[in-house]
């Protein structure tokens, strides 16, 4: 079903696009599962694309989608996805940056001195899933939810946690937050970005990065990322 997300059309600005700006979205993030955290990274893309809007005098059309039609390049011009920018997949789409960080992050106690895994050599990390990240004599202890992994550091029976960022800064933010903190930017390049099929809209991919820059420069991005307990 379509439907209009938002009208930001500036009449007066000679660089407005005549047409809307078809973006697709599955607000399931299928394969990506993020629970009870789904809401917040909704509310967080809605705001994130009205601030684009804004910027770049551009009018969006969100289209709702599911897994199975989001690819569909006759139904949009560009989709929001978790999509890795594998070779494979550079070949068939243009990738904005990430709007939204998905990498792992360094979790520790609230007044532990340790700010990045060099510091943590011999010692009991918490994982969701096994990592490269560390080192042979890091021991890895795996937990079933982020809410086990993270209880079990606050109640001291490891020493850090590794796991995906918006689950850390949810919980961080709310049960955690006299307990634990993030003390690293994302680990891994993981994250959700905007796409469009190769050659036919990279100067709305561009847009889109720049208004991204802008947005980041200006304190914005960090400032919606805490809004939705998505960030520090």
């Amino acid at each position: 079903m379509r439907f209009l997300l938002f009208l930001l059309l500036l009449a007066s600005c000679s660089s407005t696009r005549e047409q809307p700006i078809r973006i697709g979205i599955d607000t399931t993030w299928y394969p990506l599962d993020f629970g009870p955290q789904t809401p917040f990274i909704n509310g967080f893309v809605e705001d994130l694309l009205q601030e684009v809007a804004k910027i770049d005098n551009l009018t969006f059309e969100r289209i709702d989608a599911n897994p199975t039609t989001l690819y569909d390049p006759t139904r949009f011009d560009a989709i929001l996805t978790s999509l890795p920018p594998h070779i494979y997949n550079r070949a068939k789409y243009d990738f904005s940056q990430n709007f939204l960080d998905l990498g792992l992050v360094l979790v520790v106690p609230l007044h532990s001195p340790h700010t990045t895994l060099s510091h943590l050599p011999n010692s009991l990390i918490g994982l969701l899933a096994p990592t490269p990240l560390l080192t042979p004599d890091q021991l890895p202890r795996l937990y079933p939810t982020a809410a086990a992994l993270l209880t079990a550091l606050a109640d001291g029976e490891i020493e850090a946690a590794l796991l995906p960022q918006v689950p850390a800064a949810t919980y961080i933010a709310d049960l955690f937050a006299t307990r634990l903190k993030i003390v690293s930017s994302p680990l891994t390049p993981d994250g959700l970005h905007l796409i469009a099929p190769k050659g036919q809209h990279e100067s709305l991919v561009h847009d889109f990065d720049d208004a991204l820059s802008y947005l980041k420069q200006k304190k914005k991005i960090p400032a919606l990322l805490k809004k939705w307990n998505l960030g520090s």
